[in-house]
C-alpha cells in the first residue's frame, strides 16, 4: 500500500511565526479558519490577539508567553470576533521551535475551529 500524505481539515490551519527571520508562514486555510480578508496579508503573532473576543484575549497572551518565554506547548480554546457574526470558537494547539542554544526560534499553531 502505498503511504498517504497528511491532509489538514478543511476547518483546521497550521500557522508558523518565524521569530529569527521575523516571517510568518500563513496558508489559504488559516484565511478561512479566521475568517480573515487574504488582501489583508498574514497576522503577525503581536496581531492575533485583536481577532477575539476582548474577554478571551489575556488567555491567548498567557498561553503565547508560555511557550515563547518557558517553551511550553500551548492548547486552549479562544472565541474569534466576527461581529456582527456570533462568535466561533477554535481551538489553538501547539509548540514552541528550539534553536541549538536552547532558545525558541519560531511558533508553530494548529488552529481549529470548534463545532
Amino acid at each position: 500500500m502505498a503511504p498517504t500524505a497528511r491532509v489538514a481539515a478543511p476547518d483546521t490551519a497550521t500557522v508558523e511565526w518565524d521569530l529569527v527571520e521575523d516571517a510568518v508562514r500563513w496558508p489559504p486555510e488559516a484565511y478561512r479558519v479566521l475568517a480573515r480578508d487574504p488582501r489583508l496579508g498574514p497576522l503577525t503573532l503581536d496581531q492575533l490577539p485583536s481577532q477575539l473576543l476582548a474577554g478571551d484575549r489575556p488567555l491567548l497572551c498567557r498561553m503565547v508567553t508560555a511557550a515563547l518565554v518557558h517553551g511550553r506547548p500551548l492548547d486552549g480554546v479562544v472565541r474569534l470576533d466576527h461581529r456582527p457574526a456570533p462568535a466561533a470558537a477554535v481551538r489553538c494547539t501547539g509548540r514552541p521551535r528550539l534553536g541549538p542554544d536552547g532558545q525558541v526560534v519560531s511558533l508553530r499553531m494548529e488552529i481549529t475551529l470548534v463545532r
